[in-house]
């Protein structure tokens, strides 16, 4: 049988970036010294131990989560790195000698991490959902009186479409104000590194920065375009819970406005995971028939938004997402015996679990 072919998946992440292989990831940082810090950690998704998890749409809605636990260690790593890079300079600026310390630092608690996740899901679903929506509706009362006040319910395509538009402004404007900050210029020209590194590996050329600086710093499978199909895709599930919501309930629209409102942000909230999870498969499917007309159409609009961060990087940051890549295809695949006392089915080089193949 034909192996399927490898696909990789990453994160720009403080000075440096992370790459996930089939059998864990690993994540390289530059020192200040100009010395490279790599550090590698096997790991099986989630999808691979619980295959029932693997299914349609399901699988998307896990692996992002999943991603984002990965992710937020990763720049935990690199923050610790940055610290380091910082303690390093103030003693060379007073005359003494810091060597650097390799030791691993105290990893974060998964109190911690599950709270700072919860967070920044919170956070996330308020700027994605709730902001967008109430936004609409001030905007609504604000341009109409009595019966020509726009209601989601009473229009729920028209309503989210401006709500979509909201949520562009919101995002757009964000990535934009970030992007005025040093240490985010430089993150994105790491993304952009993360990018070229993954397309030459991708291609099959040998990984060497002369091949990777020769491609885009944009890839089908960036979380930047999942954010932006994302946002189209929402509109239509949105909507289609309004039809839905005032189908199975008549009198919805003649209870009270703010309970109203409060069932239909929740409503909006409760299929996000239905919508990351088509968003995840169209993204699939882009990754793979990249000459596909249709796939290429709905993809496009993240590429626009690629351009917003991700930037042409400098050898120097190809290096080092060339030393992630290798470090992370470098781990050994775990030994039959083992996965099997864990239940989990070892992983050969050409069963990558897709999710694991989310470039950043």
């Amino acid at each position: 049988m034909a192996q399927k072919p490898l696909t990789i998946g990453g994160q720009a992440i403080i000075e440096g970036v992370m790459m996930r292989g089939p059998n864990g990831y690993a994540m390289s940082v530059r020192r200040a010294d100009g010395s490279i810090r790599t550090e590698s950690t096997p790991h099986h998704p989630l999808t691979v131990r619980k295959p029932w998890l693997n299914l349609p749409i399901l699988r998307g809605a896990v692996g992002l989560v999943e991603m984002m636990t990965i992710g937020m260690k990763a720049l935990e790593f690199s923050a610790q790195e940055a610290e380091r890079g910082e303690a390093a300079k103030e003693a060379a600026a007073k005359g003494l000698d810091l060597p650097h310390d390799d030791s691993p630092e105290k990893p974060i608690s998964k109190w911690a991490l599950a709270l700072t996740l919860t967070f920044s899901l919170v956070v996330g679903l308020v700027m994605f959902n709730v902001l967008p929506n109430l936004a609409t509706a001030f905007i609504a009362f604000l341009t109409g009186t009595g019966d020509r006040v726009l209601l989601e319910e009473h229009h729920p395509i028209v309503y989210n479409l401006i709500s979509g538009v909201i949520r562009l402004i919101i995002i757009v404007g964000y990535i934009w104000a970030i992007s005025l900050m040093n240490d985010v210029k430089r993150l994105f020209q790491y993304h952009g590194a993360e990018h070229k590194v993954v397309s030459a590996f991708e291609s099959g050329k040998e990984l060497t920065v002369a091949h990777a600086q020769s491609f885009t710093t944009l890839h089908p499978r960036c979380g930047t375009t999942f954010i932006a199909l994302t946002m189209m895709v929402a509109i239509f599930v949105f909507a289609f819970f309004a039809y839905a919501l005032m189908w199975v309930w008549p009198e919805f629209g003649n209870i009270p406005f703010w309970p109203r409102k409060a069932i239909l942000i929740l409503g909006h909230i409760a299929v996000m995971p239905l919508v990351a999870g088509v968003c995840f498969e169209v993204l699939r499917l882009g990754g793979r028939y990249r000459n596909n007309l249709f796939l290429k159409a709905i993809i496009t609009p993240g590429y626009w938004f690629q351009r917003l961060t991700t930037s042409n990087p400098d050898d120097s940051m190809v290096e080092v997402a060339i030393r992630s890549l290798e470090s992370a295809l470098a781990l050994p695949v775990p030994a039959l015996a083992e996965a099997t006392v864990k239940g989990v089915a070892p992983t050969r080089s050409d069963e990558m679990p897709e999710e694991a193949a989310a470039v950043g």
